[in-house]
């Protein structure tokens, strides 16, 4: 009976269930981090099929007017900032024998691949009505599936282990697999849909295989990852304004409020950048015909660049790490405005190889952070509620996106950019200008939050150490003055008011 246990317990992929449950933590070996990081093909390459296909093929394959098509996409974005951190607040209080978070895996793997498939089928209604509830439906569909799976494997994270450097490497994983998928998505999705004579046919078989792509890796997910088992409190009941007064609660943490800082600012400089790069090349460097080659230069120095980061944060902090991003992102920028029309296609490749290195800190960290400021929360509130955390999260990435795409295209508008005309010497210069100092200036900002980041590997073994001595009983007049400084630094809050739950606290 022992030997069979032992060999349960040494198989490739086991629940935690299955190993008695125990408190100690679990070695994360190399198939473990695999796992984990296969959960974000689903977030690299959905949205990055989405994002270059989809209003394509509501305008000109099954019929939708533009005006329609926009519309479609406002309203999702209006329910996800509902459903992200809803879904991150019922993650937290989930129980069951699949623990809080893996048990949404279970039950997102079927759907997210039928309606990502569903979103490429086109349908023979001919009112504009018809068609606009229909994929609205499948969209929200999607979206919300989308949410249910990513927002309790974000935090699931925070959940796997205790330890920073384990946490920061699962976080590498996670990126460089949402790397890979963006890559692969972006490069073959158009082909395969054109490899059939007809459009309708391509873009269906195209969603049905992608579909099985972003589904399949979640049963790895589940079966490679466990989640420690931690003592559960009562669950209160809440009534609807003290769950929004919840959502609320993660901005006191001061150490969540600079991470945003440089969330935010960094994503909005990336945004820009890739919204409107192949505009600046076609009509300010005259040379369309660089982009994938550029391209596969970005995604190959970021994937390059990932371990260095990884590295540098588990030694110095992973504010250091996103601090060292955002200077050689704006050194590639300082590079790239020297860049004249006609520009060599050497010259474009080494703007291109060091803001890719710069891009891979500054989007990798912020999610290799997230643990560490839920553990935060977890000394200023007492509870685990990385859900939270990352519903937000996934939300402010959202809503991020969707402003940046809205603030460009009216910048464009002011630049004067028309679509496949030839531009004038004004347009083409406001569009250097607009490609250059926009993300400049976002990035910039959110280095200097990074400098204002105080969580390092020292600080977190504390705030650790801290905790575990607070739910073992110890009384907060035990704590040296030093813990007690650190603890105030990292989340803004007196001492004597740390280790207390959310209820006993007013957010408004």
């Amino acid at each position: 009976m022992v030997m069979c246990r032992n060999i349960i317990q040494n198989t490739i992929f086991v629940p935690f269930w299955l190993t008695g449950g125990s408190s100690v933590e679990r070695p994360v070996r190399l198939r473990n981090y695999i796992a984990y990081g296969l959960g974000d093909f689903l977030g690299g390459g959905s949205f990055a099929i989405i994002g270059t296909l989809f209003l394509f093929f509501m305008t000109e394959v099954v019929g939708l007017l533009p005006v329609y098509a926009g519309l479609l996409y406002f309203i999702s974005k209006l329910w996800d900032a509902v459903s992200d951190p809803l879904m991150g607040y019922l993650s937290d209080r989930t129980r069951s024998r699949f623990g809080r978070r893996r048990i949404y895996f279970l039950i997102g793997i079927v759907p997210i691949g039928v309606f990502f498939a569903l979103l490429w089928v086109p349908v023979n209604w001919q009112g504009q009505g018809f068609l606009f509830w229909w994929y609205l439906f499948v969209f929200m569909g999607f979206s919300t599936f989308y949410t249910i799976l990513m927002v309790p494997y974000t935090a699931l994270n925070a959940e796997m282990s205790l330890d920073y450097k384990v946490r920061a490497r699962l976080s590498g994983f996670k990126q460089f697999c949402s790397g890979l998928s963006g890559a692969l998505c972006s490069v073959a999705s158009k082909p395969l849909v054109d490899s059939f004579p007809d459009p309708q046919t391509g873009f269906t078989v195209m969603g049905i295989i992608f579909g099985l792509f972003f589904s399949l890796p979640w049963l790895a997910v589940f079966f490679g990852t466990w989640e420690i088992p931690r003592r559960h409190r009562e669950v209160e009941k809440q009534n609807l304004l003290q769950i929004f007064q919840n959502f609320f609660s993660v901005f006191q943490n001061r150490s969540f409020r600079i991470h945003i800082g440089m969330y935010v600012s960094g994503f909005a400089g990336l945004d820009v950048i890739m919204s409107i790069f192949i505009i600046f090349l076609t009509y300010y460097i005259l040379r369309e015909d660089y982009f994938p080659l550029l391209m596969a230069a970005l995604a190959l120095a970021q994937g390059i660049f990932l371990p260095v980061y990884i590295a540098i944060g588990n030694r110095y902090g992973k504010g250091r790490a996103y601090l060292m991003g955002s200077i050689l992102f704006l050194a590639g920028m300082l590079y790239a405005a020297t860049l004249t029309p006609g520009a060599a296609l050497h010259l474009m490749l080494v703007a291109a190889v060091i803001l890719g290195s710069g891009m891979c800190g500054i989007s990798v960290m912020p999610w290799v952070i997230l643990p560490s400021v839920t553990d935060v929360d977890e000394l200023i509130t007492s509870e685990k509620r990385a859900g939270l955390y990352s519903g937000m999260m996934t939300l402010l990435r959202k809503a991020t996106n969707a402003l940046v795409i809205f603030l460009m295209g009216a910048a464009l508008n002011w630049v004067g950019y028309a679509p496949e005309q030839v531009q004038s010497i004004e347009t083409a210069n406001g569009l250097r200008y607009l490609f250059l100092v926009a993300p400049t200036t976002f990035v910039f900002i959110g280095m200097l939050f990074s400098l204002k980041f105080k969580i390092t590997p020292q600080t977190h073994q504390v705030i650790r150490q801290e905790i575990d001595r607070l739910e073992g009983g110890g009384s907060k007049e035990q704590a040296c003055a030093d813990t007690q400084r650190i603890c105030e630094e990292l989340t803004g809050i007196p001492y004597r008011e740390l280790y207390c739950p959310p209820s006993s606290k007013e957010f408004f």
